[in-house]
């Protein structure tokens, strides 16, 4: 089962920090505060984006990690000189964001955050008018500015002084939430909540996310500062520091966040932190018993094959998308999915164009007030031990290597290149995908066995490095 003492996460990574100081892809940019990501790199992503997005109003948040204060007054200061109107948020998550932007008619948004990057990591995250992360031709047409320095600037009779938002615009999301969720039903429960926050975004709205719910909230880690205590990313790990408390004190839940408050782990009733992989599969369950059948479910080519099960066990059509968020979300709204997630802990529902912390909380709370305690779901859900490994790929024939992959398994395995190379078994899969972001090839393999999803996993590994 997915557990964090069955998951392998080998990392066989040999290279330098800095072959990753700053890197574009599909979450914007993305690198190392100071060497990489500099307020000049920053100052040109925002130029571009005010060239890209015209002389509207952008939205502006950041998570509170002590360098985004500083790559906010780059941004803000390049939006403004590019004929935009600067509002800044101050600290928000980016289930906030994806929101008050198509609430508030912006066009479009910046989001400044080290998300679930380590400390000393920083990101700028551009959002389009609908609070979606940039598709991929928006994003190369981002980029394309931003590599040229086409920027458009405005003379001092057009520059627009910036402004703070309004704190009425932020009822608008917690009027989202009460609409997307059964507050009765959480409320009725009288549940208690046990909450990791990392000391990012999601700490300066804890209170009101709770008195919202009517939970009873036992926050850790929910002082908003710079101070990471933990590492970001929700991993079983993350979740291991509080599962002896969850039990003593009487909590239906605990959960952990990242920086931005946009991936959550979950640690069960009984004390079991789960893998961020079942984050998804088990509110999935819950939101699919509510739906009629046939309704689209969106994730990425690496998830967990619970998932699968979840979606057929419902009669839900399941899509998958290249992984990332962007993807995940594109695909979902040009098919009309109910739900889009990945494995990495986050998910949405139709309601929302990017993964939102509390909306899911909030949803894992309402399955637990509809149906009973998370063990009791759990038992009902399939699980499968999954290997994860990361393998050096320097080579620049890298792409060509991993096409030669492509009959290692033979007849045996379907075989699909929506995102690198994925064979199916009728018991699990291996994923081989070249990093878009380091020089590694990331492999993760699944199967009702330990040992076999271990056996197919070096099988690759050995194939790999005989290229």
């Amino acid at each position: 089962m997915l557990t964090g003492e069955t998951i392998c996460e080998e990392s066989v990574i040999m290279q330098e920090l800095n072959t990753r100081l700053l890197t574009l892809g599909a979450s914007g940019m993305r690198g190392v505060v100071g060497t990489g990501l500099t307020p000049g790199a920053a100052s040109d992503f925002a130029s571009a984006f005010a060239t890209f997005a015209g002389e509207g109003a952008v939205l502006v948040g950041s998570d509170p990690r002590t360098s985004s204060a500083m790559l906010k007054s780059a941004v803000s200061a390049a939006l403004a000189g590019g004929g935009c109107e600067v509002v800044d948020g101050g600290i928000l998550t980016a289930g906030l964001m994806h929101r008050l932007i198509p609430a508030g008619g912006y066009s479009g948004g910046i989001l400044i955050t080290g998300g679930h990057q380590a400390a000393g990591m920083n990101a700028l995250i551009p959002l389009a008018a609908d609070g979606s992360y940039f598709d991929h031709l928006r994003q190369r047409e981002l980029f394309d500015l931003y590599l040229g320095k086409r920027f458009i600037t405005v003379p001092a009779g057009r520059v627009r002084p910036a402004r703070m938002l309004d704190a009425a615009e932020l009822e608008e999301y917690w009027a989202f939430l009460e609409r997307n969720l059964d507050l009765a039903a959480i409320r009725a429960a009288k549940l208690t909540l046990l909450a990791d926050f990392c000391n990012g975004a999601g700490a300066a709205y804890a209170k009101r996310f709770a008195s919202l719910l009517g939970v009873k909230l036992i926050a850790l880690n929910d002082t908003p500062c710079g101070t990471i205590p933990r590492e970001p990313e929700p991993r079983p790990r993350s979740g291991s520091p509080i599962r002896t408390i969850v039990g003593p004190l009487g909590a239906a839940a605990g959960v952990v966040f990242n920086s931005d408050l946009s991936r959550m782990g979950i640690v069960t009733d009984a004390g079991e932190p789960l893998s961020e992989e079942m984050s998804y599969p088990l509110v999935a369950d819950y939101v699919l018993g509510k739906l009629p059948k046939g309704v689209r479910v969106v994730t990425n080519v690496c998830t967990t094959r619970t998932l699968d099960d979840v979606a057929s066990g419902h009669g839900a059509i399941l899509e998958k998308s290249r992984v990332g968020q962007a993807w995940v979300v594109d695909l979902a709204r040009s098919t009309g999915a109910a739900l889009a997630g990945e494995g990495s802990g986050g998910f949405t529902t139709s309601a929302l164009r990017g993964f939102d912390g509390f909306l899911m909380a909030g949803l894992l709370l309402e399955a637990i007030a509809v149906r009973g305690p998370l063990g009791r779901q759990l038992e009902k859900l399939p699980r499968y031990e999954m290997v994860k490994q990361t393998i050096p790929s320097n080579s620049p024939h890298a792409y060509t290597m991993l096409r030669q992959m492509m009959h290692e398994f033979g007849d045996e395995a379907a075989v699909s290149e929506t995102d690198g190379l994925r064979f199916d078994w009728p018991d699990g899969f291996l994923s081989l995908r070249l990093s878009s972001t380091e020089p590694i090839l990331r492999l993760i393999s699944e199967s009702k066995s330990r040992e076999l999803a271990s056996d197919r996993a070096w099988k690759a590994r050995l194939a790999w490095e005989r290229l």
